[in-house]
């Protein structure tokens, strides 16, 4: 098959979205598929030059800021950019943000009449908590590029004008927006993925309209784990941040972002330096949070046993779970959390609040649930750390549960669902490809009569 990937996010930025395009490119060409990523080209210039790229990797130019964190605007003309994925011929469209490049990807889908997948990657209904600002930004969005991604009928007009309406409150109205937005493009897709069963309930609750319907497809990201350091190596990475061998660490991986919830941690760790004097708090990552976590840490009591490692190449992250005792995840608004995998196959015992959020993390099994309160999060933090046989028994499970959602096992479940949409697919009517098809019926009926 010859499958396109729509994403607003790329390389050279880091999060997990672009880890997820990158490993379903190498693992869908592995087996024999020809894969296209279509993404913003992170300058003015179309293309750049980046040691990554490839023939199959087409960029539009962007320019740096838009609605949401690590979101390039891109700058194209639509037709001529829709005209020219058309002529790729696409046998499945897989979109992972319903911004402007993945809009372009659902319109290419729509005139063409390819089958397409909506992943639903980012919980954009929560992040706006964090970026109130975005509201103009959604609103010309969904009231400008929507409508000429999809031909619209009267009751999706009616639907986009309700958006316009003020709510009280600019959270509660972006919340609102959003919501209406995705399931009315949603359910034009001919397959939907939630990547948790947090994800799936949210998606299922929003279909409030019977014209606005769509089957929700549980599938976790595959997830391989990283190269395994030796003992040298982890303890010379631990004394590089003054953390000695009798210490305990435990910590969390992955962007510094104000969304995830880490100042929780900080506070946790000064209940926890009470009882586990020698035990320290890592942060390995970086983002536009890092300066008000650090100023928070600096003023905390546990100031002395925080470490921040700045961002690390993702190759070299297995030292860094190599060097923790415990692995915590504190945030409420991811999808999936691609790291609480990397942690698991690691054999790290997990500490997690959104107990939906992962397959990879069940109670009790191998990571215990806390309250979203930080006198509870230290409590189970505390307790992995007072227990050795515990932290052991939960670290082998986590290295189960994590190989049972593999890139393998995975992106063979993906392919298993594009050969089902494309065998199933209905021809849109609104279609360009299913009018000229008419357009030939009648003209052979003409000719034959």
């Amino acid at each position: 098959m010859r499958i396109g990937l729509f994403t607003d996010t790329y390389r050279p930025s880091i999060n997990g979205i672009v880890f997820v395009v990158e490993t379903l490119k190498k693992r869908l060409e592995e087996e024999g598929h020809e894969v296209f990523i279509f993404c913003p080209a992170k300058s003015i210039r179309r293309s750049v030059d980046l040691e990554f790229e490839d023939d199959h990797i087409v960029r539009f130019p962007s320019i740096k800021g838009a609605f949401f964190d690590d979101y390039d605007t891109s700058i194209f003309f639509p037709p001529r950019v829709v005209q020219q994925i058309r002529d790729l011929e696409l046998d499945v469209v897989h979109v992972f943000t319903p911004s402007q490049v993945g809009l372009v990807g659902v319109q290419a889908a729509w005139k063409s009449d390819t089958p397409f997948v909506m992943q639903h990657s980012t919980d954009l209904y929560e992040f706006v908590e964090h970026y109130p600002v975005v509201l103009p930004g959604i609103l010309a969005l969904i009231g400008i590029v929507l409508p000429f991604t999809l031909r619209l009928g009267g009751q999706d007009i009616r639907e986009i004008l309700k958006l316009y309406r003020p709510r009280r409150g600019v959270t509660k109205w972006n919340r609102d927006i959003i919501e209406r937005a995705i399931t009315l493009i949603y359910s034009k897709a001919d397959a939907v993925i939630a990547l948790s069963r947090k994800s799936s309930e949210q998606l299922c609750s929003w279909q409030h309209h019977e014209n606005y319907r769509y089957d929700v497809t549980l599938m976790p990201n595959g997830v391989d784990g990283l190269e395994k350091p030796d003992a040298a190596t982890i303890r010379e990475f631990r004394r590089s941040f003054g953390i000695a061998d009798n210490e305990q660490v435990y910590g969390f991986v992955g962007r510094l972002a104000a969304e995830k919830n880490l100042d929780i941690l900080i506070d946790a760790a000064e209940h926890i330096v009470r009882t586990n004097p020698g035990s320290k708090l890592m942060f390995v990552g970086d983002f536009e949070y890092r300066e008000t976590l650090e100023a928070h840490a600096a003023g905390s009591r546990a100031a002395a046993n925080i470490v921040f490692t700045g961002a690390m190449p993702r190759e070299q992250l297995g030292v860094a779970y190599g060097a923790m005792d415990v692995f915590v995840f504190p945030s409420l608004k991811d999808t999936q959390g691609w790291v609480l995998h990397e942690a698991a196959h690691a054999g790290l015992p997990i500490v997690i609040i959104d107990q939906k959020l992962s397959e990879v993390a069940i109670d009790g099994v191998n990571a215990r649930y806390a309250k979203n309160d930080e006198v509870d999060l230290a409590r189970q933090i505390r307790a992995l750390l007072d227990d050795p046989a515990m932290r052991a028994a939960y670290g082998k499970q986590s290295k189960k549960l994590a190989s049972e959602f593999s890139e393998t096992r995975q992106i063979k479940s993906l392919i298993a669902l594009y050969e089902d949409i494309v065998e199933c697919h209905i021809p849109r009517p609104e279609s360009k490809l299913r009018l000229r098809l008419r357009r030939r019926e009648k003209e052979v009926e003409f000719i034959e009569e």
